[in-house]
């Protein structure tokens, strides 16, 4: 009998294993009938296929969500696609965001920390020389935090905020028009 709850565990932790989450994703499926699906990443979700008519599906990411050309969710279903915190191994990962997005004259910047640490925060322009740094080796408490940038001098474009801590690093990508 022991041997046998032994092999469950063994089972149950290969398959807790199995169900973590990717960094990044790449879905190519239709959801048809009844459907009830959470598809999540810890970074990115890109997306074709089809949500049918009775079908209810929620795309979960930490960075960005993706919809490609061809992707489409049927009148009558449910689709939900948001940038929200995956959770690995019990704790959700290290997470940045900015919004709006695009802006204009500042944007929010909202970033969180599975554990305290020294974080660095800072801003590059597409050819990634740095533009802005906003945080250099400050020591931040783990759990979600906000920031406002205002880049007054900067032109319109693109621009890539990266953070640091405990040897973790997320990028996200906005848009100054």
């Amino acid at each position: 009998m022991r041997l046998l709850f032994l092999f469950m565990g063994c089972c149950l932790t290969l398959t807790c294993l199995a169900q973590q989450p990717q960094r990044t994703l790449r879905i190519q499926l239709s959801y048809e009938n009844a459907d009830q699906r959470l598809e999540q990443a810890v970074e990115t979700i890109v997306a074709t296929g089809r949500v049918g008519k009775t079908a209810s599906v929620e795309y979960r990411a930490g960075q960005s969500v993706t919809m490609l050309p061809g992707f489409e969710a049927q009148q009558g279903s449910t689709f939900l696609a948001q940038i929200k915190a995956v959770q690995v191994n019990g704790e959700p990962s290290l997470q940045l965001a900015a919004f709006p997005n695009p802006f204009e004259q500042s944007t929010t910047i909202n970033y969180y920390l599975p554990a305290e640490g020294k974080v660095n925060l800072w801003v590059t322009d597409a050819q990634g020389k740095v533009v802005g740094q906003l945080l250099r080796d400050e020591n931040q408490s783990a759990g979600q935090h906000t920031m406002e940038w205002k880049p007054t001098s900067l032109s319109d474009g693109v621009y890539i905020p990266v953070i640091e801590v405990n040897q973790q690093r997320a990028v996200s990508r906005i848009v100054k028009k």
